[in-house]
């Protein structure tokens, strides 16, 4: 028996296809907002702020996440293919944010929010968005799991992910068939190639009658992903067709195929959210941090930022330069958390004199 072990993850991120359709990430993005919309009217109530404040800083917040974070992706990370392609930046539907944008975007918003409805400091406003930015910030990352996207490194760790789904896809495209008429079954082998053990599988392709030339589709199946199989997006790999004992029998096409497992850094993402939501939920509730100002939005920044610098290096991704360094996502994370300890040290200082005045 094989001893690597690994989870399939074959999941539609279509949740309902008809009329409309409905996918598991808009669901997830839209219950978020909800959340914050619930856990932001419970702080306002608290404080007895007025209650049209509610309103006007959910729609400040909103605007800012989905235009900042776009616009993130397009200037951070892809500058060159937007500026010949400008039509494209409109086109969210297809992905690409960035939170690093949306982040940027968020302070800016509320800082006009701030001058114009509150009449307050921004870090009045900014102190609870991001207690509801944080539980967001998890239910996206599970969206983008069931995305089958931002994909950690290879792993042979036994809770590592093989995204199937990704993977049937990307084949049913090269055929041309639809993905009902791929199928992936592991078998009880592995290859080492560089070090690495890859599982093997079988895969079974219903072709049609025209694509029965096994030597050229194994061929190009190997120069598209055998020659290609190190990059970001790859989920698997055909075997050299001399290895791959590729047939065609009955219109089936079968072929042996190493699939690549990851690392599940969405879920990493999403559990280390889940833990700064409850220290900031804490610290606004049990330990009053709200009332110095600034420093739940610091705190805020250090451990997102914090985290999602150390979670980069377990992700698969372009590097500026090309080789080990860090990654775009990396160098935008430390300004952020600078600029939380900036936060964090003023109000604890600022609180420290208040206290000596007194």
């Amino acid at each position: 028996m094989n001893e690597f072990l690994y989870i399939s993850w074959n999941i539609d991120p279509n949740l309902f296809e008809g009329f409309i359709t409905i996918r598991y990430y808009s669901l997830l993005f839209g219950v978020s907002f909800f959340l914050g919309y619930y856990l932001m009217k419970k702080m306002l109530a608290h404080e007895n702020s007025p209650e049209e404040w509610l309103d006007k800083i959910l729609i400040y917040t909103v605007v800012a996440t989905v235009i900042g974070a776009r616009l993130g992706h397009v200037l951070f990370y892809d500058p060159e293919y937007y500026f010949k392609n400008p039509i494209d930046i409109l086109k969210i539907w297809e992905g690409g944010l960035a939170s690093h944008g949306a982040a940027i975007a968020i302070i800016i918003a509320l800082w006009i929010y701030s001058k114009k409805i509150t009449k307050k400091s921004v870090f009045w406003a900014l102190d609870k968005v991001v207690v509801t930015v944080a539980i967001a910030a998890c239910f996206i990352r599970v969206g983008n799991l069931m995305n089958s996207e931002i994909i950690g490194t290879k792993s042979s760790a036994n809770t590592a992910f093989f995204f199937q789904y990704n993977a049937e896809r990307s084949i049913s495209n090269f055929f041309g068939v639809v993905n009902n008429n791929v199928n992936i079954e592991p078998i009880d082998a592995s290859k080492n190639i560089n070090g690495f053990n890859y599982p093997l599988a079988k895969l079974t392709v219903s072709v049609s009658e025209n694509n029965n030339n096994t030597n050229v589709i194994s061929q190009s199946l190997y120069m598209n992903y055998g020659a290609n199989y190190k990059h970001a997006d790859s989920h698997f790999f055909i075997l050299d067709p001399q290895e791959s004992n590729a047939v065609i029998e009955n219109n089936v096409y079968s072929a042996t195929i190493a699939v690549i497992p990851r690392i599940p850094t969405q879920l990493i993402e999403a559990g280390c959210y889940l833990v700064i939501f409850i220290i900031l939920f804490w610290g606004y509730w049990k330990r009053k941090w709200h009332e110095m100002p600034g420093l739940l939005f610091g705190a805020f920044l250090i451990l997102l930022f914090g985290s999602r610098f150390i979670i980069e290096f377990w992700k698969e991704h372009q590097t500026l330069s090309g080789d080990n360094s860090i990654n775009m996502g990396q160098w935008l994370s430390i300004p952020a958390v600078l600029l939380g300890l900036f936060f964090t040290i003023r109000a604890i200082y600022l609180n420290h004199k208040s206290n000596e005045v007194i």
